[in-house]
């Protein structure tokens, strides 16, 4: 992620203390995304990286490291947070919470294949399944509370037809019935540049700072709406049917998480479109810092919005009874 806080070496080395990880190697800052600041950290025991939070509380960390770890222990392909000395995931550096976590090996597809998405929906199953006894909870931090909240600071850089995107999506899915949802410990995040790969084989599921409580199918929305896309914003098809064929192997889907589905993939567009238009116009300064392109979203959204129907027809061969 982006770079807020520097570390100094002297620094680094008194917060090493505090691990059973050796004498520090190299630090290296890593220059992508907008939340935290980010290292890669070489000591004599391994790889590993470095996250300074910026924002997140001290409930927030306990339930994004806390599943984490718990899902490590579960045998789940994602990075592992490192326990210190008094068994802590977390302690102060420069006067943030930071944490370290096992660095794991491999690289982002910036185009994923057929069996990139089989794979990530298998594994997306096998989070869901795992994190079911997750004892800590959290509610969605980008939720419909938090939409409504920066849809009124966004106000002025609306249009109309943006206006009727907005209040016509959070409309429909406060008509729906969420009791009919399974719901559980989910990612909420799984763009595919938070996903590694060796070659086809899964290495691991990184960046859980928006993991918490919601319903899978969102999870699922999330992932199809980044992983599944054409040059423009409709699906590969192929690709939709591999990441649901893989998920289903491990968890089947009701029959009310495949009709909710077009719904939630324009809450899904349009949880993004505003995050990433928010952080255009009130822009956080970082040493190493840059905004993604909130308009691909929003074109998202105005898209699912338009092809709702179509999408009705596309997932419901997807349900197994």
């Amino acid at each position: 992620m982006s770079v807020y806080t520097t570390v100094e070496q002297a620094q680094l080395e008194q917060f090493l203390q505090r691990y059973e990880l050796g004498g520090a190697l190299s630090l290296k800052p890593i220059a992508a995304g907008i939340t935290n600041t980010n290292y890669y950290l070489e000591t004599t025991s391994g790889s590993f990286v470095l996250t300074l939070y910026e924002h997140h509380s001290d409930d927030e960390l306990d339930y994004m490291l806390g599943l984490q770890r718990h899902l490590a222990n579960k045998s789940l392909c994602c990075a592992a947070p490192v326990m210190d000395r008094r068994g802590d995931l977390y302690s102060s550096l420069k006067q943030r919470p930071a944490a370290i976590i096992h660095r794991i090996q491999g690289q982002v597809q910036t185009h994923p294949g057929p069996e990139h998405c089989a794979r990530i929906g298998e594994e997306l199953a096998r989070f869901h399944l795992a994190g079911r006894d997750f004892q800590l909870d959290r509610r969605n931090p980008r939720g419909i509370e938090w939409l409504l909240a920066v849809g009124d600071m966004l106000d002025s850089e609306l249009s109309h037809e943006d206006r009727q995107l907005f209040y016509g999506t959070l409309r429909d899915f406060q008509a729906l019935d969420n009791s009919t949802l399974p719901s559980g410990a989910i990612h909420a995040d799984l763009f595919h540049d938070n996903a590694l790969f060796v070659g086809d084989e899964l290495s691991g599921i990184i960046d859980f700072d928006y993991a918490c409580y919601d319903s899978f199918i969102f999870d699922i929305a999330v992932l199809l709406n980044d992983w599944c896309i054409d040059s423009g914003a409709g699906f590969q098809e192929s690709l939709v049917t591999e990441i649901l064929d893989g998920y289903q192997r491990q968890r089947r889907l009701s029959r009310a998480e495949i009709s909710a589905l077009p719904l939630m993939l324009r809450l899904g567009a349009l949880r993004f479109w505003f995050s990433r238009l928010y952080d255009k116009v009130y822009p956080l300064s970082g040493e190493l810092t840059f905004i993604k392109d909130p308009d691909l979203f929003r074109d998202m959204l105005a898209a699912r919005s338009e092809q709702a129907e179509r999408l009705e027809r596309l997932f419901l061969p997807h349900y197994m009874e």
